[in-house]
């Protein structure tokens, strides 16, 4: 965490310009009273520190309270000095924080974290910029070492508590290092951080900054006023719908917040608003997109909906995911959630009607060298992007994938999603590039590119620059959502597959020169049986299921041959390990079953299953007039035509009888047909077809 979030700090930003772009004058002088403080440091002083402030009399609407040993519950972390506004409307927190001199990240405004002097983290301007100029790699603003990634890592985890706990546009914080001090503003995109200033000495700098927040509006501190509190009868409704989602019987009404919507469609209609409890699908990553998902109460229909709260990046040619699914529902794609709303976060309820419309932002990236303001105080290139608030309401209600009743229908579920996937490429040229589970169980872990990490594929983890996104990535992703939910849910016997679990699905380098992250190996050595192997699979699961994930991980094995674990090769290795891999037969045979959906479409074509007990055998399916199968009457479903197994079988032939026959071929040659002529042009999008993603549907 410490390092990645140590490419994302700008600055150092000059005192003057931080006060007169991030913090308004306030509307009267700051008193001139005396700040009587006679430690050269903060640390192990804080009720000194505190007392010395509320004596002066320039701080009357905040309250400075003494938290280092007041650690949290949730987080269990504990900044030395929580500061707290009186002005805010959660005036319940505040108060229990104030009478208990206890730590609330709900109710925390900003936070103060004190160290000594020669713990300062960040590197010396001037150096920084003669090692630019040397035309060397300046990687980070951080002076790496034990020390400063410890206190990286820390000012990082309180800023995401922060943000975790509260509805944040950004947040503010200080750090005294000493007799000197940095004042540092966080968003989505990054960190802002100032030049060192005396405070021990100089005092106007930092109590000039103190005395302006008594006076900023809630805007101005970084909240998010579109999200609301609840009205006792709106309440009352609300938890009577939500109670009846599966996970949500004891959602209490202190959980509920309203948070209001509008439509990028529809700007002239009012917006809609929506109560929800806390997040089913939150997330611990507080640069990026930072996704929450919401079971949320629709106050105009009375019907539960999923709202998804996140930032999309902001970048010109990036389609909105709600322009998205409004084109996937004109190409009648199946398999994909009804939209209702979808648009960006104003500023503020007031900033709704404005034109163009004044949305909430990131500002980061603004003060990057070569950013829009083009200041230059920033040396290096510091790896932020920009983003704007967004919020999305999906009609259509699902349950978290990790609640799948039997191997079967988790099966089944993902060949649907396969049916999408195939539609939407086949009739819009559309692929998705990012399978986000946002009902999996926990935050997956991301490293700056658009995709969830566990479950990008192998090539696009070991080249994420240059390698053009293809079908085959998108097809191999779904594997590795099929082999974690099996990994984690059907774990009966409690098997600790931790170690094995991080080394398959979280294996990543540290950062590069060029600042890129890396990954792949772990996934290589599963499809080599060497972590989650076929024992382990045949442990887990007995079901048809087991021979699904096998053929699949034979599939991706021989798509893989050749490909070395260790990408620190010699360009003469790397030479003759591509030229074999071009002419083995079985990497070109996987690569032409990859081009398409049709032939795993074909293989996970489930058919009851001879072995299973007669207890557990389903009811068989009535016969209809009209000729169809079962799977062919089904909705979104496409009847895969068969084709020949992978030579690499041995391990599923006892269950050969799960798969589709030659039954039906013809029938899915008629539909692999009609989707290619109601693609653009009449054709089959080639590979090297211009391309639109989706991210995060």
């Amino acid at each position: 965490m410490a390092l990645d979030a140590g490419e994302r700090f700008v600055g150092p930003m000059p005192m003057d310009l931080f006060l007169s772009d991030f913090i308004p004058k306030a509307p009267k002088e700051r008193p001139k009273t005396e700040f009587v403080f006679a430690h050269p440091s903060v640390s192990q002083n804080e009720d000194e520190f505190i007392q010395a402030i509320e004596t002066s009399g320039f701080c009357p609407q905040l309250k400075f309270i003494n938290t280092t040993s007041q650690q949290d519950g949730p987080f269990r972390l504990k900044p030395d000095i929580s500061i707290y506004s009186g002005t805010r409307s959660d005036d319940h927190a505040t108060t229990r924080s104030e009478n208990q001199k206890s730590l609330n990240w709900r109710a925390i405004d900003l936070w103060v974290e004190n160290k000594n002097h020669e713990d300062d983290i960040f590197r010396d301007l001037e150096k920084m910029k003669e090692e630019e100029k040397e035309d060397r790699d300046l990687e980070s603003h951080i002076e790496w070492t034990q020390s400063s990634y410890r206190i990286c890592g820390q000012l990082v985890a309180y800023a995401s508590a922060l943000h975790r706990s509260q509805f944040r546009v950004f947040s503010f914080s200080i750090v005294l290092f000493g007799d000197t001090g940095r004042l540092l503003r966080w968003d989505r995109s990054g960190v802002i951080y100032t030049e060192p200033f005396d405070w021990a000495t100089e005092h106007d700098t930092l109590f000039e900054f103190i005395w302006r927040l008594n006076f900023l509006s809630d805007v101005d501190r970084g909240f998010d006023t579109t999200v609301t509190s609840v009205a006792d009868d709106e309440a009352e409704a609300a938890l009577s719908k939500l109670r009846t989602y599966q996970g949500l019987e004891n959602v209490e009404r202190m959980d509920l917040h309203k948070f209001i919507v509008y439509d990028d469609r529809t700007m002239d209609e009012s917006p809609r608003s929506y109560i929800t409890p806390s997040a089913i699908w939150p997330t611990e990553a507080l640069f990026g997109r930072s996704t929450f998902g919401y079971i949320a109460y629709d106050l105009t229909s009375t019907s539960l909906v999923y709202l998804k709260d996140f930032w999309r990046t902001d970048y010109p040619g990036i389609q909105k995911e709600g322009d998205m699914y409004r084109e996937l529902h004109n190409a009648e794609v199946p398999n994909i959630a009804a939209l209702g709303r979808a648009g960006d976060v104003p500023l503020s309820p007031q900033h709704a009607n404005t034109v163009p419309l004044d949305a909430q932002r990131t500002k980061t990236q603004d003060y990057v060298k070569g950013g829009v303001l083009g200041y230059r105080w920033c040396p290096g290139r510091p790896r932020v992007d920009p983003y704007v608030h967004y919020r999305l309401v999906l009609e259509t209600l699902g349950q978290p994938l990790n609640t799948f009743r039997s191997t079967r229908q988790l099966c089944e579920v993902i060949r649907d999603a396969i049916v999408a996937h195939t539609v939407a490429y086949e009739k819009a040229g559309i692929l998705h590039r990012d399978k986000l589970i946002k009902d999996v169980d926990e935050e997956p872990r991301q490293h700056s590119r658009t995709g969830t990490w566990q479950f990008i594929s192998i090539e696009r983890l070991r080249e994420p620059r240059f390698r053009p996104h293809q079908v085959s990535d998108d097809l191999e992703s779904f594997f590795w959502v099929l082999l974690y939910q099996i990994a984690k849910c059907r774990n009966v016997r409690n098997v600790d597959f931790s170690k094995a679990m991080q080394d398959v699905f979280d294996q990543h380098t540290d950062l590069d020169r060029d600042g890129v992250v890396r990954g792949g190996s772990g996934k290589l050595s599963c499809l080599r049986d060497t972590y989650l192997d076929r024992i382990t699979v045949y442990d887990l699961v007995r079901t048809p299921c087991r021979a699904i994930l096998e053929e699949l991980r034979s599939l991706f094995h021989d798509f893989y041959h050749h490909v070395p674990s260790n990408t620190d090769l010699s360009s003469d290795a790397q030479l003759m390990l591509t030229a074999n891999r071009e002419q083995d037969p079985r990497v070109r045979e996987a690569r032409e079953k990859l081009c398409s959906s049709e032939w795993i479409l074909a293989m996970t074509e489930l058919r009851p299953d001879p072995s299973a007990s007669r207890q557990r055998r389903k009811r068989k399916a009535a016969d209809s007039d009209d000729g169809l199968t079962f799977n062919q009457r089904r909705k979104g479903r496409l009847p895969p035509s068969s084709t020949k197994p992978s030579r690499d079988s041995r391990a599923i032939q006892g269950h050969r009888s799960s798969f589709t026959g030659a039954k039906g071929q013809n029938s899915a040659h008629r539909r692999s047909r009609s989707l290619r002529s109601n693609a653009p042009n009449g054709t089959r999008p080639s590979s090297s077809s211009k391309l639109r993603y989706t991210n995060g549907l």
